[in-house]
């Protein structure tokens, strides 16, 4: 029994110095935080956030674990600690990317808008804890495409608008034949009227089927005509489709021209987003005055 309490006692004093070492290790942990946002060191804030990709992205070490349960400390604190590293990334992104605009719909959290013109698309949404953009994949494979087109002097919508346009054409000829067709109706009608009246019990082959002609014939113009009588309307609904799908391909092609101006290429934005943790976090000075964040004012 003497024993048996001495090994509990024993552990006792092991599981309380574990206990002990964990809590300075949480303590110091929040201290370091506290300090690196006190003193505006957005840098310090990142890598005490993620340290396993800090140090994988910016100190190029592998094997450099996360201890979630000191991490996780701070879980409840994601969206103030976004809004607050987000004043200095935005500035960045606003030199690296002019014509990304951002809108905080909630605390911490930002919807992506690509350009400042009429009709600019909601792009995606900007994660600002991982420095990263979540973009619209509807969106962006529609931006990738127009690259890839543009490459072969096509626009995104050229062979929609020129499908629609033909049609149009189609039905223009409908309404201008009208007159046309109730004259070669007439004639067909005459036509087998006149081959009805000659047509007897032992009927020809050859009569039965110029008859059978002349009803389809017939047929095909009554097909025509009725067509025709809802071509004006249609054409009207299809050149609003055309002028809505002209508007998305100015659209790109303002989308297009940004990106070129910016970064030369599609594949060098692509890069860019990329690198863009790296990128930033390689932009903060370690010096505090350096990475001092920008008041509102400013």
């Amino acid at each position: 029994m003497f024993m048996a309490s001495e090994n509990q006692d024993s552990k006792a004093v092991d599981v309380s110095q574990q206990i002990k070492d964990r809590i300075e290790t949480k303590v110091k942990y929040l201290q370091e935080l506290d300090q690196a946002i006190d003193q505006h060191r957005d840098r310090d804030v990142y890598r005490l956030l993620d340290n396993q990709r800090y140090a994988k992205e910016i100190e190029h070490r592998e094997q450099q674990p996360n201890d979630e349960g000191v991490m996780s400390l701070v879980d409840d604190l994601a969206d103030q600690l976004s809004s607050y590293l987000s004043v200095n990334l935005i500035k960045y992104l606003g030199k690296a990317y002019p014509f990304f605009y951002y809108e905080e719909y909630q605390t911490g959290h930002y919807r992506i808008y690509f350009g400042n013109w009429w009709d600019r698309r909601r792009f995606g949404e900007l994660d600002v804890l991982n420095v990263r953009f979540s973009f619209d994949q509807t969106e962006y494979e529609m931006l990738n495409k127009s690259f890839a087109l543009a490459r072969k002097n096509k626009r995104y919508n050229s062979d929609r608008i020129n499908k629609i346009s033909s049609e149009n054409d189609r039905l223009q000829e409908l309404i201008d034949h009208q007159r046309e067709r109730e004259e070669k109706r007439q004639q067909l009608q005459e036509e087998l009227k006149d081959i009805n009246s000659h047509s007897g019990l032992f009927e020809s082959s050859r009569n039965r089927a110029t008859r059978e002609e002349l009803v389809d014939q017939l047929q095909k113009l009554e097909d025509q005509e009725s067509e025709s009588r809802t071509a004006a309307q249609t054409i009207k609904e299809n050149e609003q489709v055309v002028l809505a799908l002209s508007k998305e391909n100015t659209i790109l092609s303002y989308e297009q021209k940004s990106i070129i101006d910016a970064f030369g290429s599609f594949e060098d934005f692509e890069l860019a987003n990329r690198n863009l943790y790296a990128d930033y976090l390689k932009s903060l000075d370690d010096d505090k005055d350096a990475g001092k964040r920008v008041n509102a004012d400013d």
